[in-house]
């Protein structure tokens, strides 16, 4: 038994070290972001979530264990005493090196979690896919890299210093049990880390799908960085591999794409045409005389992290629109609108192609689709037109090879506020919103000609820096929003930079509507995506982005209802409607002051909407769930005839956009 005490004991104890640290680091999680979640009628979710997460760390820790198992296992078959002193020594480096790296692991999710509101994932590739300078600079100046990096240093010495002191293997006056008992508890050793990797003696092993809570807050403290990293790499590995997935087959319309068309547009099968079936989606605007002879303007703003959020708490003590109230006061907004995705770049695909986004396919501008012309790009109709149409960015447009895709799509021209002009004070991502307004209103004075402005904003992104010349409005931070809040400092600076933006567009607009472009030119506004992170009750909230129109009074519809449902597929058809006169256009969205607009949908990822109900659909799997929507709150509820109608025109449109991008374009 001496053997035992000495070697296979200290081996598992060092271990056990470990696998607290993970605990620990579990447990700072949770209190640290469970500020502000309701969570008094869910303790018996916490204990679950606890449990489940040891064994997720064992998982880890396990794994970390295979090579050390299988040297202990020969080793201990071999059964020469005097190698157990080279198992200690390789052991201390082999776990500073491992485990060290686990907690600092650990650590960038912490800070990841902060912005991203989940663990690591994909978009953690978005370090070398992104502007990787920007989002060094944005590190440098949101953290202290220099207190980081020394705190990475002693956590690596720190696992030294602990596992030195367990494997210092010097006494060799244990005997060795007999070669059978040997060799039987070999297999015993290797079945149990087998069993602890997998977490699961049933038949399904643990997994990042793992859910034990109605709350999302509780599912992702259950679950760690490594689990869901595994996943992020598994979907970049499929999503670089050329021949992709194959979403009209996963959405169940494999070799029957005119079933699609037929289910989406409510048409017989008989209906849809074997050749070019895209053509039904083609719609025509009405004409329009008086577009005809005033063929106004149109900018389409899409304002970084602008959502619905913030906007509820706007007061005379908490300004967060500034400039930009005043017209939303007197123009049309649509609150009930959704973006499409988390990111910028899902925004930016679903209005310059008036597609549906494929759920979690790889980014169009970063694919062999970049590089096609496609007959259903959003720039099309107003080039159609005589338009001259620029794509205004105030960063490089080298970001995300959006450059690339744009001008493949047909714009004229791609402006870069940093590029046009090089001495303009800008941030991490870009020159200040107010500088890129600047560029925008002279790039509309060059000419009379009718002009379409796409423009990409980028100042109210982290580390939210803004101009200090800028006076800053009020900003008394309500007690309501206050105690949602875990990082008081980070949001006073996001809300200040939420604020300087929505000022910058209003005085903007102030300045459009006291010009002589303004009964000529229609101004469109929103927002890329939300910011905050919310409980899957409360998704309506998280995915919900105001949609803002300024229209001159000659053009404004007489009637229209502001509360219906809305997303960034529908922005192009009805900017169309609003601008151009008997004009062709395909899209999969709705103009929202057409009669069809009634019944309209939201979809966000892999979620659709009405207005009654939603259902979330896992596109990869038989995973789907079904809900009612009442008061902004989504609850779990039977499937009904309803759902699996807004199931069938999810999955539909699903295979339309892959069939789109796929099988039509130059």
């Amino acid at each position: 038994m001496n053997f035992f005490k000495t070697i296979p004991l200290k081996i598992l104890s060092l271990n056990l070290i470990f696998l607290l640290f993970m605990s620990v680091y579990r447990f700072i999680f949770f209190a640290y972001f469970s500020k502000g979640i309701n969570l008094s009628l869910l303790t018996p979710d916490i204990f679950k979530a606890f449990y489940m997460g040891v064994r997720f760390d064992l998982s880890v820790i396990a794994a970390i264990n295979v090579l050390p198992a299988f040297l202990f296992v020969v080793l201990f078959v071999i059964g020469k005493k005097s190698n157990f002193k080279f198992l200690g020594s390789f052991l201390k480096y082999y776990y500073t090196i491992f485990i060290g790296t686990i907690l600092t692991l650990c650590c960038i999710d912490f800070y990841f979690y902060s912005y991203f509101k989940d663990h690591l994932n994909i978009l953690i590739f978005g370090l070398i896919e992104d502007d990787t300078l920007a989002l060094i600079k944005t590190f440098y100046q949101n953290y202290n890299l220099f207190l980081i990096s020394c705190g990475i240093i002693l956590l690596f010495l720190i696992v030294f210093i602990i596992s030195n002191k367990f494997l210092k293997f010097k006494r060799y006056n244990f005997g060795l049990p007999k070669i059978l008992f040997r060799f039987l508890m070999s297999i015993v050793v290797l079945f149990f880390i087998f069993l602890c990797i997998r977490g699961s003696v049933s038949l399904q092993p643990i997994g990042v799908y793992s859910d034990i809570s109605s709350n999302t807050f509780i599912n992702k403290t259950a679950i760690n960085c490594f689990f869901t990293l595994q996943r992020a790499f598994e979907h970049k590995l499929k999503a670089s591999k050329e021949d992709e997935s194959d979403y009209i087959f996963k959405a169940g319309y494999k070799n029957n794409i005119r079933q699609a068309f037929a289910d989406f547009l409510n048409k017989d099968f008989d209906e849809i045409p074997e050749e070019n079936p895209q053509n039904l989606l083609i719609s025509k605007t009405p004409v329009n005389k008086k577009l005809e002879s005033i063929k106004p303007n149109v900018i389409l703003f899409i304002m970084e992290s602008f959502g619905n959020d913030l906007i509820k708490y706007n007061s005379d003590k908490f300004n967060i629109l500034g400039k930009l109230k005043e017209h939303f006061d007197k123009d049309i907004v649509f609150y009930n609108f959704s973006s499409e995705g988390d990111i910028t770049i899902t925004a930016i695909e679903a209005t310059l192609l008036n597609t549906l986004l494929r759920p979690n396919a790889i980014f169009l501008s970063q694919s062999k689709y970049a590089y096609k012309n496609y007959s259903f790009a959003s720039v099309k109709p107003f080039q159609n037109n005589g338009y001259k149409s620029s794509y205004i960015y105030g960063d490089n447009t080298s970001w995300r090879n959006v450059g690339a895709f744009v001008l493949n799509l047909g714009f004229d021209e791609i402006l870069s506020g940093g590029i046009i002009k090089k001495n303009l004070p800008r941030g991490p991502w870009g020159v200040y919103d107010e500088y890129l307004f600047d560029l925008v209103f002279e790039t509309l004075s060059k000419s009379e000609n009718g002009k379409f402005l796409y423009v990409l904003t980028t100042t109210n992104h982290p580390p939210y820096t803004i101009p200090k010349e800028y006076n800053a409005l009020s900003l008394e931070v309500p007690e309501k929003l206050k105690n949602n809040i875990q990082n008081l400092d980070e949001a006073k600076r996001r809300f200040a930079s939420y604020q300087y933006s929505n000022e910058m567009l209003g005085r903007f607009i102030s300045k459009i509507k006291n010009s002589k472009y303004a009964h000529n030119t229609i101004i469109a506004v929103t927002g890329d995506h939300n910011f905050n992170n919310y409980n899957i009750e409360n998704i309506f909230d998280k995915i919900r982005v105001p949609f803002y129109l300024y229209i001159p009074d000659i053009l404004k519809p007489k009637e229209y209802d502001d509360n219906i449902f809305g997303c960034h597929l529908d922005i192009m058809p009805t900017l169309y409607n609003l601008s151009l006169s008997s004009t062709e256009y395909m899209s999969e969205g709705v103009d929202l002051f057409s009669k069809n607009s009634k019944d309209n949908i939201m979809v966000y990822g892999d979620y659709i909407f009405n207005k009654n109900i939603a259902v979330h659909k896992n596109i990869f799997s038989d995973k789907q769930t079904f809900y009612t929507l009442n008061n902004s709150k989504l609850t779990i509820s039977p499937e009904t005839d309803e759902h699996k109608k807004l199931l069938r025109k999810f999955l539909s449109m699903v295979a339309i956009s892959d069939y789109l991008i796929r099988y039509t374009g130059k």
